[in-house]
Formats: C-alpha cells, structure tokens, sequence
C-alpha cells in the first residue's frame, strides 16, 4: 500500500514537473523584441551626428524619399509670422518577458531627430532626443547603457559626420552657445508634442534634454525633462527666444529662470558670475 502511494505521488510529480517545463515553453512566456519607426540608424548614432542623417537644407521631400514618411509631423509660425512645418522621425526598440510568476521585465530605447522647415520647405534645424527605461516589476528607471546593450543590443558605431558648420549649432540637442552672456550648460530642445507628453506640460518653453554636472545648470537645480518657460520674466516660448534672452542679460546680475519642473512650476535663481569666462554653457 505504502509502496502505490509512493508511486503516485512520484508520478504525479513527474507529471507536474511535464507541465510546468510546458507552461514555460508557452510563446506568452517568451522574451520578445519589438522594433518600430526609423530610420534604423537613429539606435546608434549620437547626437551630434544627428545632422549627418537629416542635413540642414534638404528639402523636405528629399527627407521623404530617403526616410520615408516622419513619425509625426505638423505645421505652424515662425516668430516672425511666416510659415513653417516640422517633422519627427523616432526609431523604437524595446525588450519584454513575463515569467511564469507574472513577474515582468521591460526595457525600451527610443531615439528622435525632430525636424523644422521654413517657408519654402528647406530644413533649417535639427534637434534630438532619447530616453532609455528599464521596468522590474512597478519599478521603472532610466536603463544603464549595459542593461541597453543586453536586452537589445549593443549600438553598433555607426560612420556618420555631421554637417559641417552647422553641426555645433542648429544640428543638435544643444542650443547654440551664445557668445557672450549666459553659458549654462544644457543641451536644450524645441518642445516638440513627444516632449510635451513627456513632461507633461501643456504651455510653451524649452525642452532640457540633458545637464553637464558641472554647469550653472546643474548647480541650480535644473535637470533633464524641465521646460525653461521664462528668463527674467521674459517669455522664452523658442529656443532662438532662449538663446537670445540669455545674449543679452548681464552676467554680473543674478539670472532668474521659470521652470515647469516635476508637475509644476518653479523659479530658481543663477548667481551673478564675475566674468563671462567663468561661466559654462546652454
């Protein structure tokens, strides 16, 4: 009797141990990659050679025809009142597995060049923009590049120049560096309708993509994902308006920002600079 029990019991641990080995082989509880939007070189490149991709001065439809159609795109005014149009062209690659515990491990990397034509259609600027996250769980974190690298694979170098003299200016992230007055030391961007989603901010100002840790930015609490609303009180709807406002106010008198920052917003105050040479740049 002992000894049929015994045999029971191992085989219906033998069969148990059969369908949890098929429940794991089930296609739901297989890691998956999925891949969206291009051009496929916006995984690797980095930002300054986002004008190598989109130059300054194609037209917009050659941009067309050699990426095809831009992953969203609209029409406006410049400050000036004229025309203009801009397009978004955004490569996404992203990781997810649930295991048999319904525990789930996501990873995404998302890249965007955003594009601004004038009124005859010429490309006139290029920004760009990325975010990697990475989820255990309900914990969501931006993703190392290593933990990039292992879930979806290494960016490969990719042998693009940028364009030439505008690569430093209108090409990237960055917002021209003034010469003369305020160098804060961010890499700003039109806040295009992504960004806007991103910060949750439904006004107009400038999009922070990214800090130098040892910037006037940094030292002020200005961080990646903030909007630069105002400077001094004065509007800074534009990067040109940014840059502009930043031109012209004295680096000897403290510099007061707006910020729409974590949901709201927020002033914070950079301290007067003795000379221009001490300070860094936006």
């Amino acid at each position: 009797m002992i000894r049929k029990s015994f045999l029971a019991v191992c085989a219906s641990l033998f069969l148990l141990a059969g369908c949890v080995s098929n429940y794991e082989n089930h296609e739901a509880f297989q890691p998956k990659i999925q891949e969206t939007g291009g051009p496929k070189e916006l995984y690797s490149i980095q930002s300054e050679q986002v004008t190598g991709l989109f130059t300054p001065g194609m037209t917009k439809e050659q941009v067309i025809q050699k990426y095809g159609k831009p992953t969203m795109s609209g029409t406006g005014v410049d400050k000036d009142g004229k025309p203009n149009s801009w397009a978004m062209y955004t490569y996404f690659r992203g990781y997810s597995h649930i295991d048999t515990n319904l525990n789930s491990t996501i990873v995404n990397r998302s890249t965007s060049a955003g594009l601004s034509f004038d009124s005859t259609d010429k490309l006139v600027d290029v920004t760009f923009s990325r975010y990697q996250k990475f989820s255990l769980g309900k914990n969501l974190r931006d993703a190392t590049d290593e933990e990039v690298a292992r879930y979806l694979g290494a960016p490969i170098p990719v042998a693009i120049k940028p364009a030439g003299p505008i690569a430093a200016s209108a090409s990237n992230t960055s917002a021209a560096s003034p010469s003369g007055g305020w160098k804060l030391g961010a890499e700003i961007s039109e806040l295009r309708a992504e960004l806007a989603a991103r910060a949750a901010y439904k006004g107009r100002g400038v999009y922070v993509l990214k800090v130098d840790p040892k910037g006037l930015a940094a030292q002020v609490g200005i961080g990646a994902g903030d909007v630069i609303v105002k400077v001094n009180g004065v509007a800074t709807p534009t990067r040109d308006d940014l840059v502009e406002q930043l031109k012209a106010a004295s680096t000897a008198n403290a510099l007061n920002l707006q910020l729409f920052s974590q949901g709201r917003l927020r002033n914070v105050s950079v301290p007067a600079q003795q000379a221009v040479g001490e300070t860094t740049s936006i």
